[in-house]
């Protein structure tokens, strides 16, 4: 026994002493291509060139994998070796000016550098085996959402069988696969990401903008309404596969029940409320008969919507008899979806159009966009009937039936109405003529907001909030360091858990720097994500006395109504005073969102929120709001836009009193 116990001893020592070798080689092997990568970034190659746009993100996201691989064992040895020498095979590609491009007939994996974080993201692309890059022909692009699998990673991306890519081919079509994130419900940086892969690939390859088709599956297929939805005009057929449309539904949750600032987060996601957007779109639906994860009732509710809405033609329903969730790993589903999408082309011109949206981020459907609401807070839509095409005359030009619109504009060339200098158009209140200008017809709808003779700007696409719309573009987390040794600690500890649930979240590191670090650069190029206070962070103190909130320790102002406790926290967007064109995202006092997973950490936070830590809502488990909402269109404090709770503690739980004039400066 003795001698057998000394041989067991004798192996897992060999075994430690190579796994030692090995982990140690690869290391060596990580920190030569990290080099290498320094070099070619202090070279300062062409961005714009193809070589460089794709060949150095592909080498930082292999850098990335063999990175990942080093702390999961279990994965091949050589793995991280592969990875390096990808990394390196690229930097060689890029040395030589050669860019890398898809093989046509196999999926291949590739990457971009991404606009907001600036991390390397991959996604897949399938060329049809016919593809020829030397004389390329404009080429129809099927862009696929994957589902939810709580594993997907770098590592192990959710890609499509063999045969479905097949199926593409037979077709003559692109296949592109956006990672988006992991899993994202493609909201959020998970649709940032769509659009980036798919001006990637528009970039690099030859497609047919006439003929880019969406489609996806279980969460995907939420994706696909929900995008679609939000962007008609772009796509030439949509083909959601077993997805949600209705997210009170499918949870279960009481709308009415809800604070209303969670209400708008919900429903300005949720493909019912914004289903304005099926007229002139062609959907193609499947969905199982007897699906226990997502009720086929989620599909024949959007059947029911169109015919609602007299957009019954806008919608085609097959539903799988007796199949279950999982009719998306049937080759015959992605036929029926990829033959039925080939049926159609994108008409950008359609006489009708029409739109939903409760943000001015979704301001546009084909050749109309809205301009600006008459109010914040509640949703805005238009119905639009262009009566007059080119080489029809008949009463009016335009017809307009609408809500909560103050302008909307219409691009004249890419609409089917005849150029003239001067339109006439109905809203239901008269017949008006409107002059063109600058190849424009804008229309006034309703009341505006007066124009600001300074800071802060309105509302506008890019600058309307919520919350995470911040990290849609360009942005820096900004570590505070004007506190005393335990307070800048405490920043430095918040700071590092946001980097690496950013890090769990988004698969990507976001860029971090101390506040007497940021440049005038830096303020003109990006959202800064600002951690502390105006003690304690040296941006927040430069900027403090221009915001609608004061902000004290633990201690907050939102209009006349104080909060103060030792377990309260803040989160507030709002254009950057230092350049109104930029936000700023304050995260200030406790941490936000212990109890929310990774996908959801940000998703139902409004323009500001004043939380406690010690209560947390029954939906999801998001910190419980003392007083949250939204600014008005000229980001002010609004009383009808704020949301109270009901129930508030005593000041020895986590909030002090209400209804105090105060005196500024107070912090």
């Amino acid at each position: 026994m003795q001698h057998l116990r000394g041989a067991l001893c004798g192996v897992i020592t060999a075994l430690f002493c190579a796994l030692l070798f090995v982990s140690t080689s690869h290391a060596q092997q990580i920190t030569d291509l990290q080099a290498r990568l320094a070099q070619v970034e202090a070279a300062g190659y062409d961005e714009t060139d193809a070589a460089w746009a794709t060949n150095y993100p592909y080498a930082r996201l292999q850098l990335r994998k063999a990175e990942a691989v080093q702390g999961h064992w279990y994965l091949r040895a050589d793995a991280a070796e592969q990875f390096v020498t990808r990394g390196l095979e690229a930097l060689d590609r890029l040395g030589r000016g050669q860019a890398m491009y898809a093989e046509p007939g196999r999926l291949t994996e590739l990457a971009y550098v991404t606009g907001n974080d600036h991390t390397a993201q991959p996604y897949h692309l399938y060329l049809p085996p016919d593809y020829d890059p030397t004389r390329p022909r404009p080429t129809p692009l099927i862009v696929f959402l994957h589902g939810y699998v709580p594993t997907t990673s770098v590592l192990d991306p959710w890609t499509l069988q063999d045969s479905v890519l097949e199926i593409a081919g037979h077709y003559g079509c692109m296949l592109l696969i956006p990672y988006a994130r992991r899993n994202t419900d493609f909201q959020g940086i998970g649709e940032t990401d769509v659009f980036a892969s798919m001006e990637q690939v528009k970039r690099l390859y030859c497609v047919d903008e006439s003929r880019i088709y969406l489609n996806g599956v279980s969460m995907g297929g939420m994706g696909a309404w929900t995008i679609g939805l939000r962007h008609p005009g772009v796509f030439a057929a949509i083909t959601p596969i077993a997805g949600q449309t209705d997210m009170f539904r499918w949870w279960g949750w009481e709308a009415e029940q809800m604070p209303p600032f969670r209400r708008w987060l919900i429903e300005w996601d949720n493909p019912y409320h914004v289903s304005r957007g099926l007229r002139s779109q062609q959907f193609f639906v499947q969905h199982g008969e007897r699906d226990q994860l997502i009720s086929a009732d989620q599909s024949r509710l959007m059947v029911q919507r169109a015919r609602e809405q007299d957009d019954y033609a806008c919608v085609e329903y097959f539903e799988h008899p007796g199949a279950d969730h999982y009719i998306y790993f049937r080759d015959e589903t992605f036929d029926r979806a990829f033959a039925r999408q080939m049926e159609n082309q994108l008409d950008p011109s359609p006489m009708q159009v029409a739109h939903t949206t409760y943000s001015l981020e979704y301001d546009t459907a084909f050749y109309v966009t809205i301009e600006q609401f008459e109010e914040w807070g509640k949703p805005a839509w238009f119905s639009l009937l262009a009566t007059a095409v080119r080489g029809q005359t008949t009463g009016a030009d335009v017809e307009v039936e609408s809500e909560n619109i103050a302008r909307l504009s219409i691009d004249i060339a890419g609409s089917p109405l005849e150029r003239k200098s001067s339109y006439i158009f109905t809203d239901g209140t008269g017949r008006r003529t409107v002059q063109a200008r600058d190849g424009r017809l804008v229309l006034e709808l309703g009341q505006a907001p007066p124009e600001p003779t300074g800071f802060p700007p309105l509302k506008r696409k890019g600058l309307c909030g919520p919350a995470e719309e911040v990290f849609d573009d360009s942005f820096i987390v900004v570590q505070g360091t004007a506190g005393n040794r335990e307070q800048n600690r405490l920043l430095a500890e918040q700071v590092e858990r946001f980097a690496r649930e950013w890090d769990e979240f988004a698969d990507g590191r976001p860029r971090v720097k101390l506040d007497r670090d940021i440049t005038e650069q830096d303020i003109a190029d990006s959202n800064l994500v600002l951690f502390g206070r105006p003690q304690t962070n040296l941006i927040l103190a430069r900027i403090y006395f221009r915001l609608p909130i004061r902000i004290g320790d633990r201690r907050y102002a939102v209009g006349d109504r104080e909060y103060a406790g030792d377990a309260l926290g803040l989160v507030m967007c709002y254009p950057n005073p230092l350049n109104p064109d930029r936000y700023v995202l304050i995260f200030a006092g406790e941490y936000w969102g212990e109890r929310l997973s990774e996908n959801h950490k940000y998703d139902m936070l409004p323009d500001f929120i004043v939380f406690t830590t010690r209560r947390f809502a029954t939906e999801d488990g998001a910190n419980q709001h003392l007083c949250a909402g939204f600014f008005d269109l000229s980001w002010q404090l609004s009383e009808k836009l704020t949301d109270i709770a009901e129930s508030v503690p005593t000041r020895t739980g986590s909030c002090g009193v209400h209804g105090l004039r105060l005196a500024w400066p107070w912090w």
